[in-house]
């Protein structure tokens, strides 16, 4: 059932500033490097591909094609988030110094509903990001920069999540946190950038397409989940299971493949929300070595 909001925060959008923030003289290109460049070179991608994302749907979709939709008055939060994404951008790309040129974005999104369904995923992400960015961080006013994103990005899916029916909380207590190369990995399949941009320099994990085999969230624990694969880009041992990442859990459960690139699982408990699905012969619990992640995708839970 999609959610009809009431439009509580329409001025915002109007009075939306594109640089709102004055940046520290210590927070500077020359003061930023080694891994914590790396980490905000990422998140200045992931915020332009952000950016990318809120412009296609706003020159795709009138508030017309909104309210047909059953999503009346989100035009105006569309323009909110664009703004809020060109201040993101701003102050992360000022602080690295520029050398930026935008990329080439491609979004699989051709009606208002894909545009808020992968829009939620996106701002998913975006949030696991910053998360596990965070906690890298050594730099405090990147971490003070990091950390008032990522409240950003989290009412941003909040919002998405409401409008189109799903559990607004997303994870229950605590955002799922994300390694770099596991938010890169997400984000990678939308984007080309040219050579001249500073490249990211993390690790590249192969897609994985996961879908419940029948129904629609909110999804229990034991239901099956079909999970597919490139075999040319992805070669699973027989050890290997899908390791669950939701809220503050890592949760593994046995795949069992059914044939060249194609196999089942099923949904453990305690998962809620997105839930980010990496196949791994990692046996344990929290974060994943990034060696260790053989495929990524995700599954909508709730």
């Amino acid at each position: 059932m999609k959610t009809t909001i009431l439009l509580t925060i329409a001025a915002l959008a109007s009075s939306a500033v594109a640089t709102p923030v004055l940046l520290s003289k210590r927070w500077s290109y020359g003061h930023i490097a080694g891994l914590d460049y790396s980490i905000l070179n990422l998140a200045r991608n992931l915020e332009s591909l952000e950016l990318a994302y809120w412009n296609q749907g706003l020159d795709n979709f009138t508030e017309a094609d909104f309210e047909a939709a059953g999503y009346p008055g989100f035009r105006t939060y569309l323009e909110l988030f664009r703004d809020q994404e060109i201040a993101h951008f701003t102050v992360l790309n000022d602080a690295l110094g520029g050398g930026f040129t935008n990329c080439t974005y491609t979004f699989p999104v051709t009606t208002p509903e894909m545009l808020l369904a992968m829009g939620q995923v996106v701002t998913t992400v975006g949030e696991g990001a910053f998360i596990g960015g965070v906690a890298n961080l050594t730099d405090s006013p990147s971490r003070q920069t990091g950390g008032s994103i990522l409240g950003n990005e989290a009412r941003q899916n909040s919002l998405l999540r409401q409008f189109l029916g799903l559990n607004f909380f997303n994870a229950v207590n605590f955002d799922t946190p994300l390694t770099a190369s596991q938010a890169y990995s997400l984000a990678a399949p939308f984007f080309d950038c040219p050579s001249s941009n500073p490249p990211i320099e993390f690790h590249l994990i192969p897609p994985i397409l996961a879908n419940f085999t029948a129904g629609t969230p909110p999804h229990n624990a034991g239901d099956e989940i079909t999970v597919k694969w490139d075999t040319k880009k992805v070669n699973l041992g027989d050890d290997v299971h899908i390791q669950f990442l939701g809220d503050v859990y890592s949760i593994k459960a046995p795949l069992t493949q059914t044939g060249p690139g194609v196999g089942t699982t099923n949904l453990p408990e305690y998962i809620n929300g997105t839930s980010i699905l990496v196949a791994t012969n990692f046996n344990g619990k929290g974060p994943i070595p990034d060696g260790q992640n053989f495929g990524i995708g995700y599954v909508v839970v709730a």
